[in-house]
């Protein structure tokens, strides 16, 4: 499902989830600010709240006027929300009245929901702590981002880089378009970067990384945190 972020606002109805069992609660205003090209949506959190460091949750739910959906745990290692979460996502997407998710976690148990709800046709912004979320879990999202600031830095000194780094040649611009058309692609033309840069061959040069020369060749759109790479038609 393509989605055009600048038209957001008036097309999409969308909605906001909360495994706050695995997110603090000091991210909510974090969270929200990251979901505002998708207009106002239904904001929900889920949890066991009869625990004591969940506290902190009352007050951004007060303020954002977040649902709390309530479900005790009957393992005190395990969550029982978690069941709950994705039900009510799917309920949500069948209904007809949500096509798009921010579902915010860290917890590797969404990756098959997450996966389901793409299939479903949903489009799903994931948000989770860097240090905390798998690779497998930020992949499975059609957009991930972390909620840290930290993060932020790290993206703009990855921008200077790029500005600094010289243009490509015409001749390893064919090169990659022909690796590129080698390669088994998802329906949406994506194939894995490491592909790419094993079936094009190029040696290391003046480019710090092979991300960074499909960047400058200006032939190729990056995705899921420069993991995966499509031709641009």
């Amino acid at each position: 499902m393509d989605l055009n972020i600048n038209n957001l606002n008036s097309q999409v109805r969308s909605a906001i989830l909360f495994d706050a069992e695995n997110i603090s609660y000091r991210f909510v205003e974090k969270a929200i600010k990251l979901a505002k090209p998708y207009g106002k949506p239904i904001l929900r959190a889920y949890a066991d709240f009869s625990r004591q460091h969940l506290k902190g949750w009352e007050q951004p739910t007060l303020k954002h006027g977040i649902r709390t959906i309530h479900q005790f745990s009957y393992d005190s290692k395990n969550s029982s929300s978690d069941f709950l979460m994705m039900h009510d996502a799917f309920k949500l997407i069948h209904s007809g009245k949500i096509d798009t998710f921010v579902i915010v976690t860290n917890d590797s148990d969404f990756i098959t929901p997450i996966q389901l709800l793409r299939q479903s046709g949903a489009f799903v912004h994931g948000l989770g702590n860097m240090d905390k979320c798998s690779e497998l879990l930020t992949s499975s999202c059609n957009q991930f981002d972390y909620l840290e600031e930290e993060a932020k830095k790290i993206k703009a000194m990855s921008s200077k880089e790029t500005e600094k780094t010289p243009h490509v040649s015409k001749k390893i611009t064919t090169q990659l378009e022909s690796a590129y058309h080698s390669l088994e692609k998802t329906k949406k033309g994506w194939v894995m970067v490491s592909e790419l840069c094993s079936a094009a061959g190029i040696p290391k040069n003046q480019y710090s990384k092979f991300s960074t020369l499909l960047t400058k060749s200006g032939r190729f759109e990056l995705g899921n945190k420069n993991r995966q790479v499509k031709l641009i038609s």
